[in-house]
Formats: C-alpha cells, structure tokens, sequence
C-alpha cells in the first residue's frame, strides 16, 4: 500500500475519532434509532406540583406496535418542566406489554399510570437540543436510579433522520 493512502486512512481514523463518531460497539449497544416521542401525563391525582414535571419517553417503535411485541423494551425516560425544558434525563425504563392500556392510551412506568400522547419529531428536537429551555429553574442534582441510555447527542442524530 502507498505511503500516501497510509497516511489518508489515518487521517480519516483520527477525524472520525476526534468527531466523537460511535464506535460499532456503541451503536449495538442501543439498537435501532429512536423514532418516537410521548408527554405522559398523570391519570391519578398530582401530589403537589407533580404535574408541573411531564415526562418525556422516547422509543424506537410507536406504543402501539410495542404492545404486539411480547419482549420487554427499554425505552429512554426524560422529566420535563412544564414541557419547556429538561428537568432530569432519568435514563433507560424497560417496559413490556403488560404496562401498556391501548385502549385507554395509558402506560404504568413505576408503579404510577400515565396517559401519553404522542408529540412531534420537531417538539423532541426542541427541547433536545435546547434542554434549559425558556423558564428559569433550579436543577438539583439528583442521583440516576435507571440505567443510562443514550446521549442527548446520539437522541438528537436519530430525531434528525425522521422524516
């Protein structure tokens, strides 16, 4: 091999390294891309200002078609405030067929039910992209209690590919 092509091939590793691209075990990690988001909203009643934090799930397949799927999935769990901003990006949540109520458009994460509805890919790129949002709030620090799941950058290159 030429001494020239040598030198483009590292070039190129280094590029794609010092661009942060996903290395093949990264990508396998997680599976297929991203496609949907959901607000859920609190069927039960709020204690305080519960409701003023809407979660935010993000999944690969529509709700819908993950009831028809027997296996678990995990799917990607983030707190919003009041929908502006992101509160907490609490991580991977595995949900399977029995916590979803197609019927009633319910879920159960956590032992609390939720109505979801489903938000455009503009809406999930909004707050992904610009995750503090218009609203002034304090965000503590708050300790994962869900396994961790993608990077905002990695949520941000799958929502951008859905058309």
């Amino acid at each position: 091999m030429p001494l020239r092509t040598i030198g483009l091939v590292i070039a190129a590793a280094f590029c794609l390294t010092a661009a942060g691209g996903d290395s093949p075990g990264q990508a396998e990690k997680y599976g297929s891309s991203y496609r949907h988001g959901y607000y859920l909203f609190l069927a039960g009643t709020p204690n305080g200002c519960e409701d003023c934090y809407i979660p935010l799930l993000l999944t690969r397949k529509s709700i819908e078609d993950l009831k028809k799927n027997p296996t678990a999935d995990d799917w990607v769990l983030i707190t919003t405030f009041e929908r502006d901003s992101i509160w907490h990006y609490d991580g991977l949540v595995p949900i399977g067929q029995s916590e979803i109520n197609e019927a009633e458009r319910k879920v159960r994460i956590s032992n609390k039910v939720y109505r979801y509805q489903e938000i455009g890919v503009s809406e999930v790129l909004r707050l992904l992209e610009h995750p503090l949002g218009k609203i002034p709030i304090s965000r503590p620090y708050l300790p994962a209690k869900l396994a961790a799941g993608p990077e905002l950058k990695q949520l941000i290159a799958d929502f951008r590919t859905v058309k």
